[in-house]
């Protein structure tokens, strides 16, 4: 029998990334029907790992004396950025609503613009970027990066050859997110009028704490970029209200409250929202273009 070939028309590419103490491969274990019907629907998943190996062993003081303690089990847990230069397993700043800088967190960026340049490297490639936990609050941070690479096309300034590749985001989800608090540099020093430039003019409450100084990126801002935010009502690691706060933080943001802990579901309910909102992003980001059909592996 002739085997049928089934085409799809490709729409664009979805960067997924992973929590804290998390990594490619576990992500990709746990978004299996998703990626699916993602696929099904003409996206692409590019399952990327963050750069920084956590320890399995960390050394804290008890009663005054060092203890070394175990980080649970898993090999090759890794992070997006570091909360803490003597320990790099200690989480515990993790949801703090205080600005810090995130240590290591360049390293994360640089690898995300590699992505991009050889996964969306023509100028009609549509790209979307999506996070869970900590992975979310890294989207963030990109999401920032992506709404001031929009407005500076401009390449005469070579600080925009290190931000231009950011405009090719088009979109974010961000699940079990919290906001950054980040208060440091992003790309270079040089970079950081432009960041914060990124979109209109926020609350009252977020330009005092700018005009005192804490000019984290989480909070200057409000970021125009299309986002979809997605939590949990039983949600105890990262509590919903996290999740709600960040989305504040976007123009016109979208939401969906899936109704369980800290985890990806894979429900048809919850595919089909991601998938509506790719679509809706593809369709704004298209306007006319044409994109051609990949065959399909199902």
């Amino acid at each position: 029998l002739n085997r049928m070939v089934h085409t799809i028309r490709r729409k664009g590419t979805v960067i997924m990334m992973h929590g804290w103490a998390q990594n490619a491969f576990v992500m990709k274990s746990r978004t299996v029907k998703l990626e699916k019907k993602l696929k099904q629907a003409g996206y692409e998943c590019v399952y990327l790992e963050a750069p920084h190996l956590l320890p399995m062993t960390s050394t804290v003081l008890i009663d005054g004396q060092p203890v070394q303690i175990t980080n649970g089990d898993r090999e090759n847990a890794r992070a997006w950025f570091l909360y803490s230069s003597s320990d790099s397993a200690d989480a515990s700043l993790a949801l703090e609503e205080t600005p810090m800088e995130y240590i290591g967190l360049n390293d994360s960026i640089d690898r995300v613009r590699e992505c991009l340049t050889t996964h969306c490297n023509k100028e009609d490639d549509f790209c979307a970027i999506l996070g869970f936990s900590q992975g979310a609050t890294f989207c963030h941070i990109l999401s920032i990066l992506a709404s001031a690479a929009a407005k500076k096309q401009s390449n005469n300034n070579p600080n925009n050859l290190k931000l231009y590749p950011f405009s090719k985001i088009h979109c974010a989800i961000l699940l079990s997110g919290f906001p950054s608090m980040h208060n440091g540099p992003l790309l270079g020093e040089n970079l950081a009028t432009a960041t914060r430039n990124a979109g209109v003019a926020a609350s009252k409450k977020n330009a005092e704490a700018a005009a005192q100084g804490h000019n984290n990126y989480a909070n200057n801002k409000i970021i125009e970029l299309p986002s979809l935010h997605i939590f949990g009502e039983k949600d105890t690691s990262v509590p919903k209200s996290y999740g709600e706060k960040l989305a504040t933080l976007f123009d016109n943001p979208d939401s969906y409250d899936h109704g369980k802990g800290h985890v990806i579901p894979h429900n048809a309910a919850l595919c089909e929202r991601v998938i509506s909102f790719l679509d809706s992003c593809v369709d704004v980001f298209r306007e006319g273009r044409e994109s051609p059909p990949i065959d399909s592996l199902e």
